[in-house]
């Protein structure tokens, strides 16, 4: 399989404000399911419809491909089939996801499918501990895992024999509870419920999916705690989801020094170690060129060539990973260290190989 040099498609099918911000200007919202409740299902819904048609469109693939990406990680909703309950009613996004396909085959692009929400909220094992994590009671909902099983099951039925497809994506970073102490365990979803979800979820997605297309599950943060996982010889082509960031927790470090710019590649190697360790190969669903800048007297152009000094060392750390997908391919603000637009397109090509 061909090295992956992606980006994800964040912001698409999931709307988020960092991404997005005019989706929830005036409204007070923070999420989607906010969002639909500030605007009302119809409003909502045909902001979403205009959305889905206008945020990602060929010229994007277009572009990706020129600038020398091969894939996209695409971040889908447990509604992407549509859904309609007594508080919600979402609109399907498979028709959107089937132009997706259509033009990554036009370009010679991949996709990787990443179930990214599940009813209840799943966590994000990205936050930090200095901020508000998002509900992870996801394992706690009568029919959350029924849903979430089944959405998978018809995006392998849809999708997975497409030539295009690289694989699915399970979950995206949920919360998983881990032992702080001899007799505490941290706040999230039981690791044993994560591993029967995972298990079952292989099953299902592999009676439509070929070996040749990945199955993966994410790390959680904790690449280490998955020794001796799927380690049958039923189970093939699982590959683990590390998610790489270095801005926002307890081992973010200022790049603007060597040593901190040192200790942030080297954690980038160490959990790409120990994900094989765990025996998986690896591959970076996440990263970005956001770091902390603690120098105060540090120029706009400063930043940006440290930036550009720090994206190309992460990519020079992945080397043992399958390969990785940048966060993320636009943002309307085009945020330098997010956007790859602005972080990726001055690079030379080469330098994404």
């Amino acid at each position: 399989m061909e090295r992956i040099r992606g980006v994800n498609l964040s912001g698409w099918f999931i709307p988020e404000p960092w991404v997005t911000p005019s989706l929830f200007a005036a409204t007070g919202a923070t999420n989607e399911v906010e969002l639909q409740t500030a605007m009302g299902s119809v409003a909502y819904n045909e902001r979403i419809r205009q959305h889905y048609e206008t945020f990602i469109t060929e010229n994007d693939f277009r572009r990706m491909a020129a600038i020398g990406l091969n894939a996209v990680r695409l971040p889908v909703p447990w509604y992407t089939f549509g859904s309609q309950g007594e508080s919600e009613v979402y609109i399907p996004a498979v028709d959107y996801i089937d132009r997706a396909f259509e033009w990554a085959r036009k370009y010679d692009m991949r996709v990787l499918l990443d179930l990214a929400t599940v009813p209840g909220g799943q966590g994000d094992s990205n936050n930090s501990r200095s901020t508000p994590e998002s509900t992870a009671d996801w394992h706690s909902s009568t029919n959350g895992r029924h849903i979430a099983l089944s959405v998978l099951d018809q995006l392998a039925t849809r999708y997975g024999m497409r030539a295009e497809l690289i694989g699915i994506e399970l979950l995206d970073t949920p919360i998983m509870s881990v032992r702080t102490g001899l007799f505490r365990t941290s706040n999230g979803i039981p690791s044993h419920y994560l591993r029967n979800f995972y298990r079952d979820a292989y099953e299902i997605v592999r009676l439509h999916m070929p070996e040749t297309k990945m199955v993966v599950f994410s790390a959680s943060g904790h690449p280490k705690a998955w020794k001796r996982f799927m380690s049958g010889g039923k189970y093939r082509n699982v590959c683990m989801d590390i998610h790489l960031y270095h801005y926002r927790d307890d081992m973010a470090l200022d790049i603007t020094t060597p040593s901190g710019l040192s200790h942030a590649i080297a954690r980038n190697r160490r959990l790409i170690d120990e994900a094989h360790a765990s025996g998986f190969p690896a591959i970076v669903g996440e990263w970005s060129g956001a770091a902390v800048f603690t120098n105060t007297s540090i120029t706009p152009e400063g930043r940006a060539a440290f930036e550009r000094v720090f994206i190309a060392s992460q990519m020079a750390s992945f080397a043992k990973a399958r390969g990785w997908f940048f966060q993320t391919w636009k943002t309307e603000k085009r945020i330098a260290a997010w956007d790859a637009r602005v972080a990726l397109g001055t690079l030379e090509r080469g330098m994404l190989d």
